[in-house]
């Protein structure tokens, strides 16, 4: 059949190329329609529970959407007035923020004092020049000790401030709308991030011009989503044309055939500029995950091409002319290009059940690239290749020896390559307990990314980057000021400022006592909750009347009063840790305030969650993968034993990946859940090529099983040496991205191909010749008792 399709294919080989070229323009077309979202809600379904709950709060509270300038002078004195008149200025020209709707820095920050029976609320700092010795001296105190600014605004040391700008940004696209009104309001909520990082950096800029020596980072949400941006532009204009080049390069030197390697970039050009179309016709926007699509689809695009070419190139040497050799080509390679294409499309499919839609829609579009590869290689490549290349010009004399040795030294000990390989894939498996996930927003970027650094400098000199917001309602309107439901939400703070990593804890209690010790003209005896509900929401009440325009209560009240906002800010927290937090946090309700049981919710906690359950999901997909993959080469195969054998070399490189992966790192992220889905139809691969040409030799040709195992490591060896060796040069390029859930990804996936195939030349054959020995001597052995 194989050999009547190969026959079928070159005699309409011009008009089956055009149909690939027509078809892949028509895909490409849709690349009109790509754009890129940079939202890190890209991450999260609109299912999602987390995000779910960081949204309710988001819309009743002052959003925390925030531009944060991190402010630290150059003398390490922030109480000086240089430095408070910068700090100043900053504020003043923040409120100009696109889409701000709120400041807070040391010098606005509303303090409240009594003047005999009048309460006065004013800002801390109104004049910074004004200032004198003494007057410095008690903005000093004063700042640093209250609990609203310590370690929030200012640093215990006095070191370093931070000027907080809020901000209500576009809202996200609704779900539901058509993908035109979607595609712009996503465009409208990311232009919306543009203007304000502009904005900031224009500040910043102005400051540091003026005071040189001061050092002044951004920080917020705008950045964060600014950044993904950045780092996915970054690698598409460096990564991309790199991974050209590399290719280029490796064909240049392996095939030493120009036509090749035109072919070969004529091929993965098409492939993923039609992948990229597919995404636009798709309606979907590119993200930061997606966009490493190019580089995956021509990386495994390449891997068909050498085979096909190899054949064909070796076939030309031997004497055939140029459609014979190519016919011959087909004909052995169509079924194993067919499957592992089809393999391939199958792990990366699985990411279907992923928690985070960035990584599904890799999967989707990683699937169609293979796929199409698939097609343009039995399709567009056969016409170029005997159009262009005339005359062989390959040279394999090194390779092939190479493979001749690596044959004999496997045939002479099977039975120790067996042992030895599976004792070492045992030994790296039991590493993986090394690793430790880290799903931090920021760590997702390398230091040399200035978010990275910012955060690192933030975290170090001011407070915790991972912050947890509560809303503890009392559900009537008007109650946030009953002294008992007040006692419980203190008692709620003071128990989280005890738990470790906790630096800052802001609740509606802090303000409210120090209102009573005001109202009592500053009796420290009265820093405590007044007596009745009525009169702290007279309290309340002359306070709100008080505050200037954008400083109001709403960033702790809701509006009906019937719940207060808690947030505290964490340092140095792992992922892991962010959950046990609210895990405590949990307990502590059902113990002492059931009727306010809530989750904390916000962006750290959002990417907390989704790494660990991206894992268990992916579990599942990665099973379903596995069966999909078994029937597929069992079916192909027509052998129960070759298939379930050719399982065997693929069940340990990716566990063995993770293993040296938590020797030499030890930290993963999300990433990781998607590695062996990616990961096991590829190196299926290797072992779907050695195989086909293992058994072609033993049921067409009749030989031996080591004569067998020779014609697969010289027919196929040599490809397979230049497939992985594209094939982790390519993933390992992604490792030069400094967004880590690329890099990560990239890394442990070359590292399991390159372990994969050493097993493919080791373990795979040895295992072959293992069990073909034992069914030779079971058989044997009862033909020797049925003689008996």
């Amino acid at each position: 059949m194989t050999r009547r399709l190969a026959q079928w294919l070159m005699r309409y080989r011009v008009w089956l190329a055009l149909f690939s070229v027509v078809l892949s323009i028509a895909f490409s077309y849709g690349a009109q329609r790509v754009y890129f979202q940079s939202d890190y809600r890209v991450f999260f379904a609109e299912s999602n529970p987390q995000l779910k709950a960081h949204e309710l709060i988001q819309s009743t509270y002052t959003k925390t959407d925030n531009l944060l300038f991190v402010v630290a002078p150059g003398d390490g004195e922030v109480f000086s007035r240089e430095a408070l008149s910068a700090v100043a200025q900053i504020t003043e020209a923040a409120w100009e923020t696109p889409y701000s709707v709120r400041v807070d820095s040391l010098t606005n920050y509303q303090h409240s004092y009594a003047d005999g029976d009048t309460l006065v609320v004013e800002d801390l700092v109104p004049d910074p020049s004004a200032l004198d010795a003494d007057g410095l001296a008690k903005v000093h105190d004063i700042a640093l000790s209250e609990k609203q600014l310590l370690h929030a605004l200012i640093s215990e040391q006095g070191h370093v401030t931070g000027v907080n700008v809020s901000l209500e940004l576009p809202p996200v696209a609704d779900a539901d709308a058509d993908p035109s009104v979607q595609k712009e309001q996503r465009l409208k909520r990311d232009h919306a991030f543009t203007e304000v990082v502009a904005f900031g950096r224009q500040v910043r800029d102005q400051i540091l011009e003026q005071h040189p020596d001061y050092t002044i980072h951004l920080l917020g949400v705008p950045i964060i989503n600014e950044t993904f941006k950045d780092e996915a532009d970054r690698d598409s204009k460096s990564l991309i044309p790199l991974m050209y080049g590399m290719i280029i390069v490796l064909l240049a030197v392996f095939l030493r055939s120009l036509g090749s390697v035109v072919g070969v970039v004529a091929l993965i050009a098409l492939s993923t500029a039609s992948s990229i179309g597919f995404l636009g016709w798709w309606g979907i926007p590119l993200n930061q995950v997606s966009a490493i699509a190019p580089i995956i689809i021509m990386t495994i695009a390449v891997c068909d091409c050498v085979h096909l070419l190899v054949i064909y190139l070796r076939q030309m040497g031997l004497g055939d002319n140029r459609l014979a050799a190519m016919e011959t080509s087909l004909t052995i390679n169509i079924q194993p290009i067919f499957l592992t294409s089809l393999t391939t499309a199958i792990g990366f499919m699985s990411l279907l059940f992923s928690d985070s839609p960035p990584f599904q829609e890799l999967g989707v579009l990683c699937a169609f690239g293979v796929m199409l590869a698939m097609l343009l290689t039995l399709t567009l490549l056969p016409a170029v290749s005997v159009a262009l290349v005339r005359r062989r010009r390959l040279s394999q004399q090194k390779n092939v020896t190479l493979m001749e040795h690596l044959a004999n030294f496997v045939i002479a000990r099977p039975g120790k390559v067996a042992l030895l390989t599976l004792v070492a894939a045992l030994a790296l498996v039991a590493q993986m307990p090394r690793n430790q996930l880290n799903d931090d927003t920021v760590k997702y970027f390398q230091p040399s990314v200035p978010l990275r650094d910012a955060a690192d400098f933030y975290t170090k000199h001011l407070s915790g980057f991972d912050r947890i917001a509560y809303s503890l309602s009392c559900h009537e309107a008007g109650c946030v000021n009953d002294p008992a439901f007040l006692a419980k939400v203190k008692a709620f703070g003071n128990w989280y400022a005890e738990q470790e990593g906790v630096v800052f804890v802001n609740t509606y209690v802090d303000v409210i006592e120090k209102l009573n010790k005001n109202m009592h003209g500053g009796d420290e005896d009265y820093l405590r909750l007044p007596d009745s509900q009525a009169l702290a929401a007279q309290y309340q009440l002359l306070y709100e009347m008080s505050l200037p325009y954008g400083l109001d209560l709403n960033n702790q009240i809701n509006f009906d009063k019937s719940a207060v906002r808690i947030l505290l800010h964490v340092r140095e927290a792992l992922p892991q840790d962010l959950i046990e937090l609210d895990d405590k946090a949990q307990a502590w309700f059902d113990e002492h305030a059931p009727e306010m049981k809530t989750h904390g919710a916000s962006i750290p906690v959002m990417f907390a969650h989704i790494g660990m359950k991206n894992i268990n999901s992916m579990m599942t997909g990665s099973a379903i993968a596995l069966i999909g993959i078994t029937i597929t080469l069992l079916i192909a195969l027509r052998s129960l034993r070759f298939g379930l054998l050719s399982l065997l070399p693929n069940a340990f490189p990716a566990g063995m990946a993770l293993g040296a992966w938590g020797l030499m790192v030890g930290e993963v992220n999300l990433a990781v859940a998607v590695v062996f889905s990616v990961t096991l139809g590829i190196v299926v691969d290797d072992t779907v090529h050695f195989l086909s040409k293992y058994l072609r030799a033993r049921r067409e040709h009749g030989d031996s099983p080591e004569t067998a195992v020779r014609y697969a490591f010289s027919t196929v060896g040599s490809a397979l040496l230049v497939t992985t060796i594209v094939l982790a040069v390519g993933f390992g390029l992604l490792l030069l991205s400094r967004f880590n859930v690329n890099a990560y990804m990239g890394g442990m996936t070359a590292m399991t191909i390159l372990i994969a195939v050493v097993f493919d030349f080791l373990f795979l054959p040895a295992s072959l010749l293992l069990v073909e020995r034992w069914l030779g001597r079971s058989q044997r052995d009862g033909e020797s008792q049925e003689q008996t």
